[in-house]
Protein backbone atom coordinates (compact mmCIF):
# COMPACT_ATOMS: atom_id res chain seq x y z
CA UNK A 1 0.00 0.00 0.00
CA UNK A 2 2.86 2.25 0.77
CA UNK A 3 3.94 2.62 -2.65
CA UNK A 4 0.67 4.27 -4.11
CA UNK A 5 1.46 7.22 -2.52
CA UNK A 6 5.05 7.12 -3.89
CA UNK A 7 3.40 6.45 -7.87
CA UNK A 8 1.02 8.67 -7.62
CA UNK A 9 4.14 11.04 -6.33
CA UNK A 10 6.11 10.44 -9.31
CA UNK A 11 3.17 10.76 -11.48
CA UNK A 12 2.77 13.81 -10.61
CA UNK A 13 6.40 14.89 -11.05
CA UNK A 14 6.92 13.35 -13.92
CA UNK A 15 3.58 15.48 -15.11
CA UNK A 16 4.49 18.60 -14.24
CA UNK A 17 8.46 18.25 -16.27
CA UNK A 18 6.56 17.36 -18.92
CA UNK A 19 5.29 20.80 -20.16
CA UNK A 20 6.55 21.42 -23.67
CA UNK A 21 6.41 25.39 -22.49
CA UNK A 22 3.17 25.53 -24.92
CA UNK A 23 0.65 27.48 -24.18
CA UNK A 24 -2.14 26.65 -26.75
CA UNK A 25 -3.24 28.56 -29.82
CA UNK A 26 -2.91 32.24 -29.36
CA UNK A 27 -6.42 33.98 -28.50
CA UNK A 28 -5.71 37.44 -29.29
CA UNK A 29 -2.65 39.98 -30.18
CA UNK A 30 -0.80 43.19 -28.91
CA UNK A 31 0.45 45.60 -31.61
CA UNK A 32 3.77 46.59 -30.28
CA UNK A 33 4.96 48.69 -33.04
CA UNK A 34 3.41 50.62 -36.45
CA UNK A 35 5.37 51.42 -39.38
CA UNK A 36 5.16 53.13 -42.32
CA UNK A 37 7.39 51.85 -45.43
CA UNK A 38 5.91 53.68 -48.03
CA UNK A 39 2.28 56.41 -48.67
CA UNK A 40 1.29 58.33 -51.60
CA UNK A 41 3.20 61.60 -51.54
CA UNK A 42 0.94 62.97 -53.62
CA UNK A 43 -3.02 63.66 -53.49
CA UNK A 44 -4.13 60.90 -56.38
CA UNK A 45 -7.36 63.13 -57.13
CA UNK A 46 -5.46 66.12 -58.58
CA UNK A 47 -1.95 65.40 -59.17
CA UNK A 48 -0.88 68.08 -56.22
CA UNK A 49 0.82 67.72 -52.79
CA UNK A 50 -1.38 67.19 -50.10
CA UNK A 51 -0.39 70.64 -48.40
CA UNK A 52 -1.55 73.03 -51.69
CA UNK A 53 -0.06 75.91 -51.97
CA UNK A 54 1.76 75.60 -48.64
CA UNK A 55 4.47 73.17 -49.95
CA UNK A 56 6.26 71.02 -47.77
CA UNK A 57 5.34 67.12 -47.58
CA UNK A 58 2.46 65.41 -45.74
CA UNK A 59 2.31 65.47 -41.66
CA UNK A 60 1.79 61.73 -42.29
CA UNK A 61 0.24 59.72 -39.30
CA UNK A 62 -2.15 56.36 -39.08
CA UNK A 63 -5.24 55.05 -38.23
CA UNK A 64 -6.22 51.53 -37.31
CA UNK A 65 -9.68 50.48 -38.61
CA UNK A 66 -12.30 47.95 -38.40
CA UNK A 67 -12.87 47.08 -42.36
CA UNK A 68 -16.42 47.52 -42.79
CA UNK A 69 -15.68 51.46 -41.48
CA UNK A 70 -15.76 54.48 -44.46
CA UNK A 71 -12.47 56.06 -42.98
CA UNK A 72 -13.57 59.42 -45.22
CA UNK A 73 -17.08 59.89 -43.63
CA UNK A 74 -16.00 58.47 -39.89
CA UNK A 75 -12.64 58.88 -39.33
CA UNK A 76 -13.61 58.98 -35.83
CA UNK A 77 -14.61 55.47 -35.68
CA UNK A 78 -10.74 54.10 -35.36
CA UNK A 79 -9.44 51.98 -32.79
CA UNK A 80 -5.88 53.30 -32.77
CA UNK A 81 -4.06 56.13 -34.10
CA UNK A 82 -1.03 58.23 -32.25
CA UNK A 83 -3.17 61.07 -31.58
CA UNK A 84 -4.44 62.05 -28.37
CA UNK A 85 -7.94 61.41 -28.97
CA UNK A 86 -9.61 61.27 -25.45
CA UNK A 87 -11.74 57.86 -26.56
CA UNK A 88 -8.91 55.96 -28.39
CA UNK A 89 -6.18 54.15 -27.23
CA UNK A 90 -3.29 56.63 -28.32
CA UNK A 91 0.37 55.79 -29.28
CA UNK A 92 2.77 56.96 -26.76
CA UNK A 93 4.86 58.98 -29.19
CA UNK A 94 5.95 62.74 -28.48
CA UNK A 95 5.20 63.37 -32.24
CA UNK A 96 1.85 62.03 -33.07
CA UNK A 97 2.52 62.58 -37.23
CA UNK A 98 5.71 62.89 -39.28
CA UNK A 99 5.94 66.24 -40.78
CA UNK A 100 7.18 67.44 -44.46
CA UNK A 101 7.93 63.64 -45.24
CA UNK A 102 9.38 62.95 -48.62
CA UNK A 103 10.69 59.73 -50.12
CA UNK A 104 14.03 59.58 -47.72
CA UNK A 105 11.98 60.08 -44.67
CA UNK A 106 10.52 56.42 -44.47
CA UNK A 107 10.27 54.54 -42.45
CA UNK A 108 7.74 56.10 -40.30
CA UNK A 109 7.83 54.31 -36.68
CA UNK A 110 4.86 54.26 -33.58
CA UNK A 111 5.75 52.88 -30.49
CA UNK A 112 2.19 51.15 -29.11
CA UNK A 113 3.08 50.94 -25.41
CA UNK A 114 1.77 48.52 -23.69
CA UNK A 115 0.45 47.39 -27.09
CA UNK A 116 -2.93 48.01 -28.53
CA UNK A 117 -5.01 44.27 -27.65
CA UNK A 118 -6.66 43.17 -30.24
CA UNK A 119 -9.08 40.32 -28.83
CA UNK A 120 -10.70 39.04 -31.58
CA UNK A 121 -8.35 37.72 -34.09
CA UNK A 122 -11.01 37.05 -36.39
CA UNK A 123 -11.86 40.82 -36.71
CA UNK A 124 -10.83 42.13 -40.19
CA UNK A 125 -8.90 44.98 -40.08
CA UNK A 126 -7.42 48.33 -42.30
CA UNK A 127 -4.87 50.78 -41.78
CA UNK A 128 -5.43 53.82 -43.23
CA UNK A 129 -2.38 56.60 -43.63
CA UNK A 130 -4.12 60.27 -43.14
CA UNK A 131 -2.68 63.89 -43.97
CA UNK A 132 -2.84 65.89 -40.73
CA UNK A 133 -4.26 69.38 -41.55
CA UNK A 134 -3.87 71.94 -38.72
CA UNK A 135 -6.45 74.26 -40.30
CA UNK A 136 -9.58 71.65 -41.58
CA UNK A 137 -10.18 67.89 -41.43
CA UNK A 138 -7.44 65.73 -41.97
CA UNK A 139 -7.16 64.37 -45.54
CA UNK A 140 -7.43 60.71 -45.77
CA UNK A 141 -4.48 59.33 -48.21
CA UNK A 142 -4.38 55.72 -48.54
CA UNK A 143 -6.07 52.57 -47.17
CA UNK A 144 -3.86 49.16 -46.16
CA UNK A 145 -5.46 45.70 -47.45
CA UNK A 146 -7.93 44.09 -45.05
CA UNK A 147 -6.14 41.57 -42.83
CA UNK A 148 -7.05 39.14 -40.18
CA UNK A 149 -4.90 38.58 -37.08
CA UNK A 150 -6.29 35.37 -37.40
CA UNK A 151 -4.75 35.03 -40.89
CA UNK A 152 -0.98 34.96 -39.72
CA UNK A 153 -0.87 33.84 -36.23
CA UNK A 154 1.14 31.05 -35.40
CA UNK A 155 -0.22 27.45 -34.26
CA UNK A 156 0.73 27.79 -30.64
CA UNK A 157 1.88 30.66 -28.86
CA UNK A 158 5.24 31.24 -28.89
CA UNK A 159 6.45 34.47 -27.14
CA UNK A 160 7.93 36.09 -30.55
CA UNK A 161 7.53 38.65 -32.13
CA UNK A 162 5.65 38.61 -35.55
CA UNK A 163 5.88 40.93 -38.57
CA UNK A 164 2.89 41.59 -40.78
CA UNK A 165 3.58 43.35 -43.82
CA UNK A 166 0.40 45.12 -46.00
CA UNK A 167 0.10 46.73 -49.25
CA UNK A 168 -2.24 48.79 -50.02
CA UNK A 169 -4.75 51.14 -51.84
CA UNK A 170 -5.73 54.38 -52.58
CA UNK A 171 -9.83 55.70 -51.33
CA UNK A 172 -10.58 54.66 -55.03
CA UNK A 173 -9.34 51.82 -54.94
CA UNK A 174 -6.30 51.65 -57.01
CA UNK A 175 -2.91 50.29 -56.09
CA UNK A 176 -1.09 53.12 -54.22
CA UNK A 177 2.26 53.58 -52.80
CA UNK A 178 1.27 52.68 -49.53
CA UNK A 179 3.84 50.26 -47.09
CA UNK A 180 2.57 49.13 -43.51
CA UNK A 181 4.70 46.69 -41.04
CA UNK A 182 2.48 45.67 -37.92
CA UNK A 183 5.06 44.27 -35.16
CA UNK A 184 2.45 42.22 -32.97
CA UNK A 185 2.97 39.61 -30.37
CA UNK A 186 0.57 36.68 -29.99
CA UNK A 187 -1.11 36.01 -26.69
CA UNK A 188 -2.94 33.39 -24.97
Amino acid sequence: MRSVPLLVLFASLVAAGCDSGSQGPPRSARILEVAVTDAPLVDPSNGQDWDGDIGGGPEVYFRLFDADVDVVADPGADRLNPRDDAEVFAVDSAEPWYEDVRDSTFPLFWDVEPGYVVRDLEDELVVALFDYDPFGDDDPMAVSEVFRMGDVAPSQVDGRVDTITLRGVDLDGRDADVGVRLTVLFDD
